[in-house]
């Protein structure tokens, strides 16, 4: 996902409907073009209590108007989770009296898990970047820290750290996935994924899970599997070790409180992580899961800055791959309602170009996604059989929110059953329920290519990311961007002056 500009057009519209794309685009960052939008609605979460909600997330589902259904709400629960959870237009933070993130905390410090060497990255315009200076002093042929952005290294320097997760292991797939929900107006989307027999992997962003419960809850109970995309979705590498962890557990307890299951798997936003971020999330549990083709759809118009024929041409050349039985993970997104539009029309191309598209459940063949072992998905061989839908899932009629949830937490190297950790991927492999392919572990023989990522290398060039990124000859001022940062927070508090 990445900021654009180009939201602040739109802003007036979609600050009515309390869910903005709050973002800014930085084409000229030392990193290259940033391509995350996230979908965040401008009121906090303490104060969603603005209309009587329905009364369960069967009911939200049925709210076909984007105006309704984005309307701030308030759940019963909503003030418990308020006094308890980061506040959602902030970095998180361990809050002070909790004990529990507290003792998780301590004990992933004790462990020694965390790589001294890597040091946090200088990060520019509130997390939204890195400096100049960060991209120069950075040693990228050593690539000491397997920092994605800089390298797209996948493969962790650091010991005892799983590789990143960024193909399928069934060949000629497509890996749905979608990054930055709940967005409040999927529903005509869902509907659609539904009608058209589709299962995804959904990276939802605390913040959003917090401010949009019954939206979040659909997620599930539609038979989607779900992932973390970290509470305020920022460049993880700039933040700190205690911040670091707040956006991920966090998340994952948002996620176990709104919906009952506790992830195994997260993505960082923008692609951005390096050994020390890979660690703290693997002292949580969490499989670090990239992608290996991006669509760049978040920069779609008018929401974005590209003609809809960019994006289009995009998938194409992803279309391509899937004729030659590539077997990818693709990066989109619900951040929208034109990004959500753009896929479905593209599907039907989509469908003709690879035999499978799946959710990350099947493609990598991990039947318990979860901590918690009620819910059952399917693996390769039954879902391409027609059987798509999990078995234990739960209803939108009657799905609770509960504050007082706890959560498990065992690193990946402890993790033998169930999950995303390499052991527990092996063991699911060698099941003799298991009928599938050998399994790599979402890892290919090279490495993923420069199409799929969410930041350019360093030096790289402008056709190297199939055509969709400005070279690093762009990335020369920084003033620039941050005098548009600053515009845009003008136009967003003016917006919400206009709101209140």
């Amino acid at each position: 996902m990445k900021l654009s500009s180009s939201f602040a057009g739109g802003l007036l519209l979609t600050a009515l409907a309390a869910s903005t794309s709050a973002h800014a685009e930085n084409d000229k960052a030392p990193m290259g073009k940033f391509k995350d939008h996230v979908s965040r609605p401008i009121r906090r979460h303490h104060q969603l209590a603005a209309r009587a909600a329905p009364s369960n997330a069967a009911e939200m589902a049925k709210v076909m108007d984007p105006n309704q259904a984005c309307k701030p709400y308030g759940v019963a629960a909503s003030q418990t989770l308020a006094s308890t959870y980061p506040k959602s237009d902030q970095i998180a933070s361990i809050q002070e009296n909790d004990k529990d993130a507290q003792a998780i905390w301590s004990e992933i410090q004790k462990s020694g898990m965390i790589p001294q060497n890597v040091q946090v990255k200088k990060g520019v315009q509130n997390h939204k970047g890195f400096s100049q200076q960060q991209s120069n002093s950075y040693d990228l042929s050593k690539d000491p820290d397997c920092w994605w952005s800089a390298s797209q290294c996948t493969k962790p320097k650091a010991k005892n750290l799983p590789a990143d997760i960024y193909t399928c292991d069934e060949p000629n797939t497509w890996g749905l996935t979608f990054d930055d929900g709940p967005n409040c107006s999927h529903n005509a989307f869902y509907d659609f994924l539904k009608q058209q027999k589709l299962k995804a992997t959904l990276f939802y962003i605390g913040a959003n899970v917090i401010n949009l419960p019954l939206h979040a809850q659909r997620g599930l109970a539609d038979g989607h599997h779900i992932c973390g995309h970290t509470w305020s979705h920022n460049y993880m590498t700039t933040l700190s070790n205690e911040q670091v962890f707040a956006e991920l557990y966090y998340t994952m307890r948002i996620i176990k409180d709104v919906m009952g299951v506790t992830t195994t798997c997260w993505r960082p936003p923008f692609g951005d992580v390096d050994d020390r971020v890979r660690a703290i999330a693997a002292g949580l549990g969490l499989r670090t899961i990239l992608w290996s083709e991006d669509t760049n759809d978040w920069d779609v118009q008018p929401g974005g800055s590209e003609p809809r024929s960019k994006i289009i041409g995009n998938y194409q050349k992803i279309f391509n791959k899937g004729k030659n039985h590539g077997s990818e993970i693709v990066l989109t997104h619900e951040i929208r309602a034109d990004t959500m539009k753009l896929f479905q029309d593209m599907f039907p191309q989509l469908r003709s170009s690879f035999n499978n598209v799946i959710p990350l459940t099947a493609c990598l063949n991990v039947t318990q996604p979860y901590v918690e072992d009620n819910i059952t998905y399917a693996v390769f061989s039954d879902f391409i059989k027609g059987n798509i839908d999990p078995k234990g899932l739960p209803s939108m009629d009657n799905m609770a929110i509960n504050p007082d949830s706890k959560i498990n937490v065992q690193s990946l190297d402890k993790q033998t059953q169930g999950g995303f950790s390499p052991a527990a991927m092996s063991n699911a492999n060698r099941s003799p329920n298991n009928s599938t392919s050998s399994s790599g572990g979402g890892q290919s023989q090279s490495p993923p290519s420069s199409s799929g990522s969410d930041a350019q290398p360093f030096g790289s060039s402008s056709n190297s990311k199939q055509g969709s990124s400005k070279g690093n000859s762009d990335n020369s001022s920084m003033s620039k961007h941050a005098f548009n940062i600053y515009a845009l927070v003008a136009v967003v508090t003016l917006s919400i002056a206009v709101l209140v």
